[in-house]
């Protein structure tokens, strides 16, 4: 496996931007659900628990993306499968030719599992600092 350093490159500083924040989104999303409807005693903090598993499951996703850099594939879930062709065709067909290609659809060989890597580490340091920082600093000693 190469170096960390050695595999990031400039232009994937966008797609990393564009994969990160909808991460955030979601894990702020579910904490708060979490939140809301488990949580309704309040008597766990929502920083100290969910935060914390959100952490651990980005991280657990930026492993498997590592490891799919390994090459490592899972073996049923991405073969082809043989589907039926449908008869009809698209009656008005699209031109695609005009449009600029998004920076996400751009990127060649490794780079996009590269970015996902990126950004699921990003967003599970996000979500972790501030939850380990909550436990080891701001916990209260219980009676």
């Amino acid at each position: 496996m190469k170096l960390f350093p050695k595999i990031y490159k400039p232009i994937m500083l966008r797609p990393i931007i564009y994969k990160l924040i909808p991460r955030l989104v979601t894990g702020s999303v579910l904490s708060l659900l979490w939140n809301r409807f488990f949580n309704a005693q309040k008597t766990f903090s929502m920083v100290e628990r969910a935060f914390f598993v959100l952490g651990i499951v980005f991280f657990a996703m930026a492993w498997v993306n590592y490891l799919k850099l390994d090459g490592v594939r899972i073996h049923y879930l991405n073969e082809n499968v043989n589907r039926k062709k449908t008869k009809h065709k698209l009656k008005f067909p699209i031109d695609y030719s005009d449009e600029e290609p998004s920076p996400a659809d751009s990127l060649e060989g490794n780079d996009d599992t590269i970015a996902t890597l990126i950004s699921n580490i990003a967003a599970g340091i996000c979500f972790l600092l501030p939850s380990v920082f909550s436990l080891l600093f701001l916990s209260r000693p219980t009676p």
